[in-house]
């Protein structure tokens, strides 16, 4: 595995659980060489995934940081 990719809500709820779970998979994971990232902040704040349509997805997947 070299990337986990967490893709959640852009809105509050959603990045207080990137934020938590970016922590925790931290510790789980320890020194180990995997990135971490969100997709590209392409998406309106507040959207929710299920709505997307596939070339908005396609361009937050490229975009992730």
């Amino acid at each position: 595995m070299k990337e986990i990719i967490l893709a959640l809500s852009l809105n509050p709820d959603g990045e207080n659980t990137i934020d938590y779970v970016s922590e925790q998979l931290k510790l789980v994971l320890g020194g180990k060489k995997i990135k971490i990232t969100t997709l590209g902040r392409g998406l309106s704040t507040g959207a929710e995934l299920e709505y997307l349509d596939d070339n908005t997805f396609q361009n937050a997947f490229k975009n992730r940081n």
